[in-house]
C-alpha cells in the first residue's frame, strides 16, 4: 500500500493526466513543483506501454496522444513542459490531447520508441510528436522539429500550434502513406538517405551522451563542447536539409519535371 503521502500525490497526477510512468516514480516531491519546474521526464519501465494506454484513452475521448521526448537536463525540455500547464495552455491541451512525457536519458532511451512511431531518430529535445490513434498517423511529421528551440518559443506562437495540430483534418493529405509513382519513388530515396543521416546522429549521441551526463555531474570531460557544437548543428540541418528535399521532390513535379534527381547534402565527418 501507499504511504498516504505518495497516495495524495497520485491522485494530484491523476488529476493532473500525469499517471503512467509517473506512477512507479512517486517521491518526496508533489505533483505541482514538477508541473511549474518541467520536470516531467522519468524513467519509465515500458515507454511503448506508455503510449499504448495513451492511445486507448485518446481514441476513448476522441483527442489526440500528445508524446513528448525530452530530459530533466535538457532546458528546453523543461520549458515546454511546464508550459503545457500554463493558461492559456493548458486548457487546450487538455481538452484535446493525452500526454506521455518520454525521457531519453542521455541520449540513450527512445530510439525504439520513435522509429515505431515513423520518424528514424529524434533530432532534438525535445521533439514533439502528435499522433492520431483513429488512422495512426503523425499528424505533425513536417514540423516535429522546431521544439528543440522551445524555451524561445513563447506562449502565444505554443497556443497556434496545438491549436492548429488538434483541428488538422487529416483527409486533406497529411499522410502520403498513398502517393505512388515517381514521387513516392523520390520520398523513398530520401528517406533512405536521412536514415544514413539519423544513423549517424545515434552513434554521435554514443559519444556525447556519456559525455554529457559527466558534465551535469561536475566533471566536464576534454572536447565535451567542441563534440557538443558538432553534433548540435549536424542534427538541427538534417531534419531542415530532408524537408527542403521533399519540398523540392513535390514542387518539380507539380511543375511538369519527370526523371528528378536530387542533389544531396554532404556533411563533414565529426573531428573524432
Amino acid at each position: 500500500m501507499l504511504p498516504m503521502k505518495n497516495f495524495a500525490i497520485l491522485l494530484l497526477l491523476t488529476a493532473l493526466g500525469l499517471t503512467g510512468a509517473f506512477a512507479s516514480e512517486i517521491d518526496d516531491g508533489s505533483a505541482v513543483s514538477l508541473r511549474q519546474s518541467g520536470e516531467l521526464y522519468l524513467p519509465s519501465d515500458n515507454p511503448s506501454d506508455d503510449l499504448h494506454e495513451a492511445l486507448v484513452r485518446a481514441s476513448a475521448n476522441n483527442k489526440r496522444v500528445l508524446v513528448v521526448m525530452g530530459a530533466n537536463w535538457c532546458h528546453d525540455s523543461r520549458a515546454l513542459a511546464s508550459r503545457l500547464y500554463l493558461e492559456p495552455l493548458a486548457t487546450l491541451i487538455a481538452g484535446h490531447y493525452e500526454v506521455v512525457f518520454v525521457d531519453v536519458g542521455y541520449l540513450e532511451k527512445g530510439r525504439d520508441l520513435i522509429t515505431g512511431i515513423g520518424p528514424p531518430v529524434y533530432y532534438a529535445t525535445p521533439t514533439v510528436l502528435i499522433l492520431d490513434p483513429a488512422s495512426g498517423q503523425l499528424v505533425n511529421a513536417g514540423n516535429r522539429h522546431q521544439w528543440g528551440d522551445a524555451y524561445s518559443i513563447s506562449m502565444e506562437e505554443s497556443v497556434a500550434y496545438f491549436q492548429t495540430m488538434a483541428a488538422l483534418d487529416l483527409s486533406t493529405g497529411a499522410d502520403e502513406a498513398g502517393t505512388t509513382g515517381e514521387l513516392a519513388a523520390l520520398l523513398s530515396e530520401i528517406d533512405a538517405w536521412e536514415q544514413l543521416q539519423a544513423d549517424r546522429v545515434y552513434a554521435a549521441y554514443s559519444v556525447i551522451g556519456p559525455m554529457l551526463r559527466a558534465y551535469k555531474e561536475g566533471n566536464e570531460p576534454e572536447h565535451f563542447e567542441e563534440y557538443w557544437s558538432e553534433v548540435r548543428d549536424f542534427r538541427m540541418k538534417v531534419p531542415l536539409d530532408a524537408d527542403g528535399l521533399r519540398k523540392e521532390a513535390r514542387e518539380r513535379l507539380s511543375a511538369g519535371e519527370s526523371s528528378i534527381t536530387l542533389n544531396y547534402p554532404k556533411y563533414p565527418g565529426f573531428s573524432w
